[in-house]
């Protein structure tokens, strides 16, 4: 059975097409990872066939009666409520039932023996359909939910305007799976998740009765949880049957036989070019030499192999830093109270460490701490000499209405726009992104202009707050040779071992960070 039949979408802002005659169907309990490299289209896509945005052109219909779920990059709550209300509201169906079974209750004492047989048995009919939906069991599973992604951390009855954007994500997401949609739209579900709360996620995800679709850039966590790969790329939509890894197999596999089929008939081009260009004026040869031109004008042409150019992230390097970068004696962090207290760590010149813990511990926290940002609640920091920091921050909303061009520009005022545009573009920012608001860029799109701004920092001690969130493969894998390279100090808060698994001199969990 279909859910979805999507045929000949194309769409596109102005003159860049993201896709053009887009056909695809999603059938009943098929798990589906869309893939494709930062800018090509996905949340766009997510978009049309949730009717926010209208396609150029094609059709997408669904099947009658389906609940869709829907999480994007960009989801609000509605402020004035707590985390476990607002969860709730998943349930307010089921809710909205008990109340009118109720109402009915309420009136019966003036009712007629008629009438209250007959609201006896509306009363056991709508009791039916809450036992058939598990009504009595709702506190379980929220609380299932908010275990399982570390919303407990936060507190479930923190008001949803008192939390971070990462939070709010969080708490949208739990809401979503509450919801249980006959498909789930996920993009982009593992940012702001630590590796446990991925994990626990993976595991629900694995045993959804329903179908989702989910766009993502974690190669492990796709490979755990989907049957089918949509791959966009160059336009087009390429489906793939089997996890992320066979995936990743095939489309290698397919890459290389068109190669080799291109190569084959640029070859049958040449030598045909070749033999009318040497017999087209000779008499004897003349009609065997229009006769290939005829046969030469009818080849179908393959396109060229296109490859993506990889963004590169080299960072400038400022002075050799002094012996110690900071020592902390007792630190307290947080904000209106200790997040963690008794804090002792040092870091040394040269030292890459990668900081974990659950999510809500402190760890953006501590780099604001370290930074200055926010002020230390006890104990004291100890900074060493010439220091020349660069901080990536988790989240930042503040530069959404500038353009790239003017983003870098604004923090490096002396810069020319040349120079500007080619540092956007060595991070993997194509020319028609530089002039669009950043607010209408994907996130990972974002995710480069602020890394281009890191890369133009002078710096001998890099901060960064989940710098993967967001990013491609491709990005990330550029990211990670640049970081194993860097010469200075590193401080990494990452939820993704495979990025920092290999160069990190150390990992420190904050959760034995305490003496």
């Amino acid at each position: 059975m279909s859910i979805l039949e999507v045929k000949n979408i194309s769409h596109g802002f102005g003159e860049k097409v993201l896709f053009r005659n887009v056909n695809f169907r999603l059938v009943k309990g098929e798990k589906v990872g869309l893939v494709g490299n930062n800018g090509t289209g996905k949340s766009t896509l997510f978009n049309i066939l949730t009717g926010k945005i209208l396609a150029d052109d094609g059709a997408i219909r669904w099947a009658p009666s389906i609940k869709i779920g829907y999480l994007d990059q960009h989801s609000s709550l509605k402020e004035g409520h707590t985390v476990l209300e607002t969860l709730k509201e998943a349930f307010n169906e089921l809710y909205a039932i008990e109340a009118k079974i109720s109402n009915i209750a309420e009136g019966l004492s003036n009712a007629s023996d008629v009438e209250i047989e007959k609201a006896v048995k509306k009363m056991g009919s709508l009791q039916d359909e809450l036992d058939r939906k598990d009504f009595y069991g709702i506190d379980t599973k929220i609380n299932n939910v908010v275990m399982g992604l570390g919303l407990n951390a936060i507190g479930v009855n923190t008001p949803v305007e008192k939390l971070s954007g990462g939070q709010r994500t969080k708490v949208l997401l739990a809401k979503l799976l509450l919801s249980g949609p006959q498909l789930l739209m996920l993009d982009e579900p593992t940012n702001y998740l630590d590796k446990e709360h991925i994990e626990w996620l993976s595991e629900y995800l694995k045993s959804y009765k329903n179908s989702y679709i989910i766009i993502s850039h974690d190669a492990e966590f796709l490979n755990s949880v989907v049957n089918v790969v949509y791959h966009l790329e160059f336009t087009t939509i390429t489906r793939y049957q089997g996890n992320y890894e066979n995936f990743l197999k095939q489309q290698k596999l397919a890459k290389e036989l068109y190669e080799e089929k291109y190569n084959r008939q640029q070859e049958t081009i040449k030598k045909m070019e070749q033999y009318i260009k040497s017999n087209i004026v000779a008499v004897s040869t003349t009609k065997s030499a229009k006769s290939r031109r005829k046969q030469l004008e009818k080849i179908e042409r393959l396109e060229k192999p296109k490859n993506l150019p990889k963004p590169k992230f080299l960072f400038k390097k400022a002075r050799e830093l002094g012996s110690v970068v900071f020592e902390t004696k007792k630190l307290a962090i947080g904000y209106n109270f200790p997040l963690m207290d008794g804090l002792n760590f040092k870091l040394e010149r040269n030292q890459k460490i990668a900081i974990t813990g659950c999510n809500g511990i402190g760890k953006s926290t501590l780099l604001k701490t370290i930074m200055g940002i926010i002020p230390k609640l006890n104990g004291d920091i100890k900074y060493g000499d010439f220091l020349y920091p660069a901080y990536y921050e988790q989240e930042c909303y503040d530069n959404n209405d500038v353009t790239p061009i003017e983003y870098i520009w604004n923090h490096f005022p002396d810069m020319v726009q040349k120079d500007i545009r080619a540092a956007l573009a060595q991070c993997g920012l194509k020319e028609e992104h530089i002039f669009e608001k950043m607010v209408k860029l994907s996130g990972g799109e974002q995710a480069r202009v602020r890394l281009c701004k890191l890369v133009l920092t002078k710096s001998n001690w890099l901060l960064l707050d989940e710098p993967t969130n967001h990013l491609d493969v491709s990005a990330k894998n550029e990211l990670k040779k640049s970081l194993e390279i860097y010469h200075g100090s590193i401080i990494l808060v990452c939820h993704e071992k495979d990025f920092y698994e290999g160069w990190v001199d150390q990992v420190w969990d904050m959760e034995n960070m305490i003496s």
